[in-house]
């Protein structure tokens, strides 16, 4: 029974961050005026790293409960790369935007993006090892 909650855990983080990347993140910028768009993503990005960080803590601990240690280590892994991202890179790059610092805050932007393409690769990953 734990492998199967395993699963649908892991296929509820790599669709929900698939979903994400390559529908609603890109259409808020199309559909939405920029001067909506904006507040609305730095808004949305506490609650999307929250949700996907919680998700990757009942992943790895499931996945030490099936006695998976390596599907552990990509749910513990990635957990520590949305606290990161949620915690210390998107207060200095909100911060970095807010004082007119581009170069800083596309940095800091680039690293998050970075963080988070390592996670859904290492998600699709885990797929196929289950």
């Amino acid at each position: 029974m734990l492998d199967v909650i395993q699963l649908v855990l892991l296929s509820i983080i790599f669709g929900g961050m698939v979903t994400f990347q390559i529908l609603f993140a890109p259409l808020v910028f199309i559909k939405i005026k920029i001067d909506v768009a904006r507040p609305f993503i730095r808004a949305f990005f506490p609650f999307y790293y929250l949700y996907f960080a919680l998700f990757s803590l009942l992943y790895s601990v499931v996945s030490l409960l099936t006695g998976d240690n390596l599907q552990a280590m990509i749910g513990g892994g990635s957990l520590v790369g949305f606290l990161i991202s949620r915690q210390v890179l998107m207060p200095m790059a909100n911060t970095a935007s807010d004082n007119d610092q581009k170069s800083k805050f596309d940095v800091l932007h680039r690293t998050t993006v970075f963080i988070n393409t390592l996670q859904l690769i290492a998600f699709f990953a885990a797929l196929f090892y289950i």
